[in-house]
């Protein structure tokens, strides 16, 4: 069973096009680079390099934010926003001027939730829409040339889990959330993914009832999904609730050891 760690940000090599300008930013430093170049009113690229060796594109435009991410050579992605705009806009990317559709460039408060996801290794899509294909192809081969990883095949078991204390300190946070809306008559829980808050996406499928499913996202890849009634919400965020029944999508020869 998965360890009780919290899960912590990855530190990332940042370039500037192709200038390194940090080797072990964490998601503020990367902030602070970036936000010194909208300043100065560039559109100039920034490529985030993990550890993994995913690369994510961050390219400012106006009032909004481009990203491309690349998990290898032949699995690039381009961030999708209003599917009414057929423009075009131009930016300089790693090397040279580049074009991408008006569509691509998104809200700039998604866009960032979405590259802390990146930092803390959890779903982008979360935030923001993908769509496949990448404005700048050079992504996959600089600073090196990615290469392809083998695929993991997962499967769906069963599983009594250890609650980590990343689970609790999140469901902490969901269950805040949860009570500070209560009397809002604007806010809405009642679907599958309407609270996303750290590690975990989740919502209220039956109101009577008053049970949850939640999607709780590992570091090392793993997916726990539970569905429990609110009192269970309760227990792991305070600590009464050690372990925890789980759908968890986990690799196939892991379950064959």
């Amino acid at each position: 069973m998965p360890g009780d760690g919290r899960r912590r940000e990855r530190s990332m090599r940042i370039y500037r096009c192709k200038t390194l300008l940090d080797s072990e930013a964490d998601y503020s430093a990367f902030a602070r680079l970036f936000a010194d170049s909208i300043l100065d009113g560039s559109s100039v690229s920034f490529l985030l390099v993990r550890d993994d060796d995913q690369r994510l594109l961050v390219v400012a435009s106006e009032s909004d934010i481009l990203l491309s991410l690349a998990r290898g050579p032949n699995d690039c992605m381009v961030s999708c926003g209003s599917s009414y705009s057929d423009g075009m806009r131009t930016f300089f990317g790693l090397s040279r001027e580049r074009v991408a559709k008006d569509s691509s460039f998104v809200d700039a408060a998604f866009a960032f939730l979405a590259i802390k996801a990146f930092f803390e290794t959890k779903p982008m899509s979360q935030h923001i829409d993908f769509r496949n294909g990448t404005p700048d192809d050079e992504i996959v081969d600089f600073p090196t040339s990615m290469i392809v990883q083998p695929r993991v095949e997962r499967v769906l078991v069963e599983m009594r889990v250890n609650v980590t204390e990343e689970l609790r300190s999140d469901m902490k946070q969901v269950c805040e959330y949860i009570d500070g809306i209560a009397d809002d008559p604007d806010a809405n829980i009642d679907f599958d993914d309407a609270i996303q808050i750290a590690s975990l996406c989740g919502g209220r499928i039956n109101r009577k009832q008053d049970i949850y499913l939640f999607s709780y996202y590992l570091d090392n890849g793993d997916v726990w999904q539970f569905r429990v009634q609110r009192t269970i919400l309760e227990a792991i965020a305070d600590g009464g609730l050690q372990t925890l029944n789980v759908l968890a999508s986990v690799p196939k020869n892991r379950c064959e050891h």
